[in-house]
């Protein structure tokens, strides 16, 4: 069998939450609502069951200073 809707949706919105913490300076509650989440702890419990790191962890770590100046990020799965 293939992958099921519902796992398609939590891929989508893990490679969108991660694309978004890295590459944008919106606040993680307003990722979270973005995302449909019902709010920020929702997001970061899910976040850190699936990434094994917290969304501001992984945003310090990974965040605006990996994306270059000219605000292009490379090429590639942002996790």
């Amino acid at each position: 069998m293939g992958t099921s809707y519902s796992e398609l949706v939590a891929q989508v919105r893990l490679d969108t939450a991660c694309r978004l913490l890295t590459q944008s300076s919106e606040r993680i509650s307003q990722i979270a609502m973005r995302l449909g989440y019902a709010g920020p702890s929702s997001f970061s419990r899910t976040f850190m069951r699936l990434m094994k790191i917290q969304p501001a962890t992984y945003r310090r770590q990974r965040g605006r200073a990996a994306v270059p100046r000219d605000g292009q990020a490379s090429a590639g799965s942002p996790h």
